[in-house]
């Protein structure tokens, strides 16, 4: 368990608390916390935190990825960038978590430590500093990357994710187009069974939808998600295709009514797993 403020961290459970009641975050940015917890002080480039988010076998738009998971986490922590308590971006270089940060020890008086061993029971939390982390952050640290380690060396589903075209004749809407883009790849990325590829040129080109052969043999994948902003009937719509690159078969296709949400990607985003879910249990 990791302390910092009003906050609690349980690396085992991958669940946030405030006060002791539980704060909605995501699986990359609760994993994004806890390496920077773990480096407490310390400044983490923005390679370390990609390394041990998704590991350098694995495609993803790292830099979509890491920008979304910080911008969740400091919305989960209640943090302002421009004056944070919590996460510092150093620039050009990565993060830094400036909080007091501190860790509770098992409570039981049988946990084998040398410690213990001594007959000195071991302190209910201990302070980190800058220069020292406890085992125990370091040991539950080593689970929790090493198992998702374990899972990203299964076969894993190989999608590419082409950015979102818009079509609605607004130029101002190329930045929504982007995100929901990048939304996409964030969310898919947390899926262990899948292995995203988002950062590619080929897929930010204007209209390659006549190209999901191209793409499939450019980037070794076995499935493409086409994206399309337009104009609807009661404000913006979403299309979403999740294609099968070998015969170029449609296996979901949705819109999404994005209306006037304050949120469209969390629409799109929940909308296109499912969609891929149920695609893939077709194919």
């Amino acid at each position: 368990m990791i302390r910092f403020a009003e906050f609690e961290a349980d690396e085992r459970s991958g669940v946030l608390r405030r006060d002791g009641v539980r704060v909605k975050l995501q699986d990359l940015p609760f994993r994004t916390l806890i390496v920077l917890t773990g480096r407490a002080g310390d400044v983490v480039t923005r390679d370390e935190l990609r390394a041990a988010l998704w590991g350098a076998e694995t495609f993803v738009d790292a830099e979509a990825g890491l920008n979304t998971a910080v911008a969740k986490l400091r919305e989960a922590l209640g943090d302002d960038p421009e004056t944070p308590r919590f996460v510092e971006t150093v620039p050009k270089r990565g993060y830094r978590f400036i909080g007091a940060v501190s860790a509770a020890a098992p409570d039981t008086e049988s946990a084998a430590t040398p410690a213990a061993t001594a007959g000195t029971r071991l302190p209910r939390s201990v302070t980190l500093s800058r220069w020292l982390v406890p085992v125990a952050v370091v040991a539950a640290l080593a689970v929790v990357l090493g198992a998702y380690r374990w899972q990203r060396t299964a076969d894993r589903i190989a999608i590419a994710v082409v950015r979102f075209h818009n079509e609605t004749g607004r130029p101002e809407y190329d930045r929504l187009a982007g995100t929901l883009t990048d939304a996409v790849v964030v969310s898919l990325s947390e899926n262990p069974r899948y292995g995203v590829i988002g950062n590619s040129p080929l897929l930010r080109t204007e209209r390659i939808f006549e190209d999901v052969k191209k793409i499939g043999d450019a980037l070794e994948v076995r499935y493409v998600v086409l994206g399309q902003l337009q104009n609807g009937d009661n404000g913006l719509i979403a299309r979403a295709h999740f294609i099968r690159v070998s015969d170029q078969t449609h296996l979901w296709a949705g819109q999404i009514d994005l209306g006037r949400d304050e949120a469209p990607e969390r629409l799109v985003t929940s909308a296109v797993d499912r969609g891929i879910a149920v695609g893939l249990e077709r194919k």
